[in-house]
This record gives structure tokens, sequence and C-alpha cells, in this order.
């Protein structure tokens, strides 16, 4: 509830500040407000509330792709890797590469279907 004005305010300082010592009960609703001004912000809420979807997401839109697979593994989540694969290449094709590199080289299986790490570099011509 008091977020909301906080952050409307310009104060995401004040909101830090309550995140840091705890004064905040850390929800999917607030990391959703939180993510307008700040993702990486809402990426600590995120994890707090262990809401894996949207820790995914913000890892993504954060370009920390290295850190989707470990905690992917880490709190037993399996993302849509070729949804996200796909979103990465629009953006940055390099680092879709090396995400695609990742997914394909993790211990055991692969991690997404090799046919359908081909087709999204088919679709981007990379």
């Amino acid at each position: 509830e008091l977020c909301k004005p906080v952050l409307q305010q310009g104060r995401k300082q004040l909101l830090e500040k309550w995140l840091k010592e705890e004064k905040l009960e850390c929800s999917e609703e607030l990391g959703d407000l939180v993510k307008q001004v700040d993702p990486t912000l809402a990426l600590s809420v995120y994890l707090r509330a262990n809401v894996p979807s949207k820790v995914i997401q913000c890892f993504a839109e954060t370009g920390q792709f290295q850190k989707i697979v470990l905690y992917a593994k880490k709190v037993g989540y399996t993302p849509d890797y070729i949804f996200l694969l796909r979103n990465l290449m629009r953006v940055n094709p390099e680092t879709g590469g090396q995400f695609a590199t990742m997914l394909v080289q993790d211990e055991g299986e692969p991690l997404a279907d090799l046919s359908q790490i081909v087709d999204v570099f088919m679709e981007t011509n990379q």
C-alpha cells in the first residue's frame, strides 16, 4: 500500500532502504509495481517473494542470461528456454548465440530441443 505513492514521488531509495531492513513483505504484486521503475530492484523483490517466472524474466530483461540456467536449476523451475532464446535473438544475437551454447552444452542432456534451437537461428537468419 505504501509503496505506490513512494514510487510515484520518485523515492525509490526509501523503498530500497525498507527492503534492506526487511520492513516490506515481498510479493509478486510489489515486484510488478517496482518493475515499472527499476527492473533490477524488482528482481530483488521477486527473488525474496520466490516467483521463479518473474525472476527469470527480470534476468532476461537485465541481460543476466548466464544466471537463468543456474537459478532455474537451483529452484527446480523449467522456463521456456526457446521463448527466451527467441526474444534474446531479436534484441542481441551475439548474446543469443552464447545462451544457445549454454542450453546445448549443459551437463547431461541439452536444456532445449536442438531442432527448436536451430529453428530460432533460421528464423533470425543468424
